[in-house]
């Protein structure tokens, strides 16, 4: 009998009488994430760190995916501000804010937040929940709300996944001066506007850069991004709202 077929009884065992939990194994797993990454990520490591078999965690997840999501979920609760009496753009800034601050302190974590945000999880439903509420405060015409959803999740994910991407783990110092020598050598001939303003932009923005932002934070970019967003958002809502009324 296949691995595969033997783990749903597996799962069904009694839990493990070492002190496992839930919320022990799901912090075990951040924490690895950190110090590994997500290519590297395994339940074996996990189990390891824990000092358990690997099947003692299919009681709690059945596979990697799983423990991922549960990951996922519990970062993302951080990052969710509470309602309370902010405006709509105010929360939209705090909700931006809070999840570049979350996806700072979990290194790793930005690309698979962005790509699991939308799983039925209740934290999630929750964050829906409270940017549709924002929405309609806004007086986001209904035929246009998902539109106007979908663009704030890209944005809020958008620009941290691309701050704190991770720099190359193979051979990083050579690629880290191979990046640097390739900016300073661009032709000021052909790329003028570059060459003009190559002395900030190396290092400090997108594209020219060799390390991460967990490094080096681009914070005046990101000021810019919310208040340019949320600005030409609530111009939209307003031509939405004109063009239906």
């Amino acid at each position: 009998m296949s691995t595969a077929a033997k783990r749903p009884r597996a799962r069904k065992a009694a839990p493990s009488p070492d002190g496992l939990t839930h919320e022990k194994i799901v912090a075990v797993a951040l924490a690895l994430i950190a110090q590994k990454g997500l290519d590297a990520f395994s339940l074996r490591d996990v189990a390891r760190s824990l000092g358990v078999y690997p099947t003692a965690l299919y009681w709690y997840f059945p596979n990697r995916n799983a423990l991922l999501g549960e990951v996922c979920t519990t970062t993302m609760a951080q990052a969710i501000p509470a309602r309370g009496r902010l405006g709509w753009q105010d929360w939209l800034r705090t909700l931006f804010r809070q999840y570049r601050k979350t996806m700072r302190k979990h290194p790793h974590m930005a690309q698979l937040v962005g790509a699991r945000l939308l799983s039925n999880s209740e934290n999630n439903t929750q964050l829906i929940e409270r940017i549709l509420q924002a929405l309609e405060d806004a007086g986001c015409p209904d035929a246009h709300i998902v539109a106007a959803y979908n663009a704030i999740v890209a944005a809020m994910c958008g620009y941290p996944t691309m701050e704190f991407a991770p720099v190359p783990t193979e051979d990083t110092e050579a690629w880290q001066a191979a990046m640097q020598a390739r900016a300073h050598e661009i032709s000021a001939l052909r790329y003028p506007a570059v060459a003009r303003h190559l002395p900030a932009l190396v290092n400090r923005s997108f594209i020219l850069r060799w390390q991460s932002g967990h490094e080096r934070p681009l914070d005046a970019g990101f000021d810019a991004y919310v208040a340019a967003f949320i600005g030409g958002l609530q111009q939209q809502i307003h031509g939405w709202r004109t063009s239906t009324g």
